[in-house]
């Protein structure tokens, strides 16, 4: 859960990189949903993202679902796992179905996860996350048009996490409502990221990372 004075920080903060990058291209990812407001690869843009995500009570949570107790080179206790993806979006048009993980496979074992903060309400009507519940342990890939799903609603300051096998999505928004959030892909450190994220991070912010962090 974020306080109150975090929401506003992060929106705050949003809202200036909202404006400094209006109209910036990225090929095979801005294309895809034109009307969403989004902003990739926060890791880069100012630390108090990560510290986000290295929180000592979201770490303790992390780490319970996807370190990997068997990578010797690092002591037990501490964080294995790496960051795949981390943006911003405003619900706008629909997201049908998917998994981020690639590929699908039956069975406990978590590889990758989504960490969402709510920075707004969201609700069923302005574009909150669908999902289908225990499809990750199906094995199998979404089906697009599946209609029983659920309606992840939040209200500000909620954190959601989900096993990036399980069928999600999102709904269209209806509103005007901003329904913002902050999603972090994080997953075993054997899995290769989206972006090349050491590279998207300038040389003066990685001085300012602790060795954790980095």
């Amino acid at each position: 859960m974020m306080e109150k004075s975090e929401i506003c920080e992060f929106k705050s903060l949003t809202n200036y990189w909202k404006k400094k990058l209006k109209g910036k291209h990225m090929p095979g990812f801005t294309n895809l949903r034109p009307n969403d407001d989004q902003i990739f690869n926060l890791q880069s843009k100012d630390k108090r993202y990560l510290e986000l995500l290295t929180d000592v009570s979201m770490e303790k949570i992390i780490k319970e679902l996807i370190n990997d107790p068997y990578y010797g080179a690092m002591p037990k206790n501490y964080p294995n796992y790496i960051l795949g993806e981390y943006i911003y979006r405003k619900s706008s048009d629909s997201l049908r179905l998917h998994i981020d993980s690639w590929m699908p496979a039956p069975g406990p074992l978590t590889w990758m996860i989504q960490v969402a903060f709510a920075l707004d309400e969201r609700k069923k009507d302005d574009g909150c996350t669908i999902v289908v519940p225990g499809s990750h342990l199906t094995g199998e890939y979404t089906q697009r048009d599946f209609q029983n799903v659920v309606y992840l609603e939040a209200k500000p300051g909620d954190v959601i996490i989900w096993d990036s096998r399980l069928w999600h999505g999102a709904g269209e928004n209806k509103t005007e409502k901003e329904a913002a959030v902050l999603v972090a892909t994080l997953q075993r450190w054997w899995v290769k990221q989206r972006f090349d994220i050491p590279n998207t991070i300038s040389s003066e912010m990685m001085s300012k990372l602790s060795d954790k962090e980095k």
